[in-house]
């Protein structure tokens, strides 16, 4: 069986019924849920099970939140 990827704050995801990208803001291991904030909109933000998201990226947390950082100040 093969590890399954486990969601870090700053990593770039989807949600299944969701349009769009999302980063992971908050992380709640004993749930397993994870706190989402659409990229590019305001005020759009989700709580769901690490089974509902999948990876945008390959990208390590540090990595995607200075991705998040430079996409938010190029407007």
């Amino acid at each position: 069986m093969a590890k399954k990827r486990v969601p870090k704050v700053g990593d770039r995801v989807d949600a299944i019924g969701q349009h769009g990208a999302f980063v992971v803001s908050k992380i709640d291991a004993k749930l397993q849920t994870a706190e989402l904030k659409r990229l590019g909109r305001q005020g759009l933000t989700l709580n769901v099970g690490w089974h509902h998201i999948g990876f945008l990226d390959e990208q390590d947390a540090s990595q995607a939140a200075a991705r998040i950082v430079r996409e938010a100040t190029d407007k």
